[in-house]
């Protein structure tokens, strides 16, 4: 019988993990979070509720605990990862870290494997897990630490999608479309994407749990399916019956925006076209699964906020603002055009 602890676990990642761990019959599934969020999990699983950033009252928590596999989803800071080696290390045969690949550098390739180097100049988040990163693999080489990095890049699921252009929330867009209005995507909206549903994330993440291989190594779980920006926004229309009037604004200029981070969520991330490379988890787990294509997902995501309206949540706010983007935009293009020698 396993032992594994998720920290987390009812995040848009980790909720399907910690669905398929706790189906395991091989698997004793421990929870440690603050149980603000309810799961669906039947109560064989162990929920242990505390504070993931209180060293003193997670040492008292644990105390008496010893784990196969531990699976922290809510680190983001080098100094949470120096607090979990000082929890853990000599306590545990595993401890995985999910990363992202937001902490790698993407300007130099299109070409995405674990060999490309830590780096993100325009997302402190991408940052802030690289340093965490870096800090892990220096632990394994001088103390031992057991680490597995794991980076997924865009994960969407039932209420959630990989768009371009968006407030905090997603259906803001989807509502621009209902009601034909011009929904903005960063650049000439040719990048090359990919987006993992996070049911996929979870059936390929199994693999690397408990496997001693994976010890000292990172590896990327993303659906190699590529899309375009534009390829999403025209899939989300067929599904919804609707034209969509898609109006493409440079990267330069959404980074301009002193309302909404673009400089670090595309500037920092989406800008970049990515074709990603499993080989390496390939080569560790055997194969690779994935199920839920991205015109599938986009279905998913239209019928679950159909059977759940109350997340139809409009933004008058962010709706203001692609309008007066869009003119102020369209303004910019005219007097360019006017210009003398263009």
């Amino acid at each position: 019988m396993k032992k594994i602890l998720l920290i987390g676990g009812t995040g848009t990642i980790s909720s399907p993990v910690a669905r398929f761990l706790s189906e395991d019959p091989d698997t004793e599934l421990y929870m440690l979070n603050r149980g603000k969020r309810s799961d669906t999990l039947g109560c064989h699983v162990h929920r242990l509720i505390g504070d993931a950033n209180d060293e003193e009252g997670l040492k008292k928590l644990l105390e008496g605990y010893s784990f196969d596999t531990v699976i922290n989803f809510i680190l983001y800071r080098k100094s949470q990862a120096e607090m979990m080696v000082r929890l853990f290390a000599g306590r545990v045969s595993q401890f995985i870290f999910i990363s992202t690949n937001v902490a790698l550098n993407h300007e130099t390739t299109v070409n995405v494997d674990e060999s490309l180097p830590l780096g993100n100049d325009y997302s402190a988040y991408g940052a802030a897990k690289a340093e965490c990163e870096a800090y892990f693999m220096q632990v394994y080489r001088e103390q031992g630490f057991p680490v597995t990095i794991v980076r997924p890049t865009q994960t969407y699921s039932d209420h959630r999608l990989p768009l371009s252009v968006k407030p905090g929330g997603y259906w803001p867009v989807i509502s621009r479309i209902m009601r034909d209005k011009e929904v903005i995507v960063h650049g000439d909206g040719e990048g090359v994407w990919a987006g993992t549903h996070a049911d996929d994330f979870a059936r390929n993440f199994i693999g690397l749990i408990g496997n001693e291989k994976t010890i000292g190594e990172a590896y990327q779980i993303v659906n190699p399916e590529p899309y375009t920006w534009n390829n999403l926004y025209h899939a989300l229309g067929e599904a919804m019956g609707k034209e969509v009037h898609i109006v493409h604004i440079p990267t330069q200029m959404l980074a301009l925006s002193k309302k909404y981070g673009f400089d670090q969520s595309i500037r920092g991330d989406k800008y970049y076209s990515n074709i990603f490379d499993l080989s390496k988890l390939e080569r560790v787990t055997g194969k690779t699964e994935f199920r839920i294509s991205m015109k599938d997902g986009v279905r998913m995501y239209l019928e679950y906020m159909d059977a759940h309206p109350e997340l139809k949540q409009e933004d008058p706010e962010f709706d203001a603002w692609c309008d007066h983007a869009v003119e102020t935009y369209r303004k910019c293009l005219e007097q360019f055009g006017n210009e003398d020698g263009i």
